[in-house]
């Protein structure tokens, strides 16, 4: 074989070599894992699924669309009372990949209608109290018939002010279980814009960041 040839054959191995390993980089960076087998077009167009992933401005596929608010909203539902809706639970969660943390009101009975606004101060309803809450901006909810106690009038929700510290939900605590109306407000960490939707038997919000 002319020596020509054999230099050509060295050269595309080293090329394919080259290859393989900005491949493999590539694929590392893109799909978090050590895999080598994915092309180099694969991994450069491939979104990042999580936080390690390349920077990029475009939301996962999997994220609820809005819209945002930034204003009150109020939202209307007839409800036949007695019974009034209980408030049984409040859970939370942060979705790093989405940008947004949610707190979510689970409920016995039909949903009932809601309002929410921002304020600058969290009051104790029927007291009046101020109460410090984590947070610089307070989103306060109102339920509407509802209660978050039982016929015998004990409490289903804790009374005091929780701090699970989410990049902007910084706590949130029931401001309010007096005459029919239940309040809950939320303290964020700067934020301004919210979403509120209804799943079966609970109703959430979304605070953006």
């Amino acid at each position: 074989m002319p020596a020509t040839t054999g230099t050509l054959i060295s050269l595309c191995g080293a090329l394919a070599l080259a290859a393989g390993s900005a491949a493999c980089s590539s694929g590392t960076q893109s799909a978090g894992s050590g895999s080598s087998s994915q092309p180099a077009s694969q991994s450069v167009s491939a979104p990042a699924s999580g936080p390690s992933g390349p920077a990029t401005t475009a939301a996962p596929s999997s994220c609820p669309s809005g819209p945002w608010q930034t204003g009150p909203i109020s939202v209307s539902h007839q409800v036949a009372v007695p019974p009034v809706p209980v408030a049984t639970a409040i859970t939370t969660g942060s979705h790093p990949d989405c940008k947004y943390d949610r707190l979510v009101i689970a409920f016995n009975g039909p949903l009932p209608g809601y309002q929410a606004s921002f304020e600058s101060s969290v009051i104790q309803d029927g007291s009046g109290k101020t109460i410090s809450l984590p947070g610089s901006r307070y989103l306060v909810l109102r339920f509407k018939p509802a209660q978050g106690h039982s016929a015998n009038g004990t409490a289903l929700l804790s009374r005091q002010p929780q701090a699970p510290g989410y990049p902007m939900l910084s706590g949130y605590v029931v401001s309010g279980d007096f005459e029919g109306v239940l309040s809950v407000a939320l303290g964020l960490a700067g934020g301004t814009k919210y979403r509120i939707g209804e799943l079966s038997g609970r109703i959430y919000v979304d605070v953006s960041w």
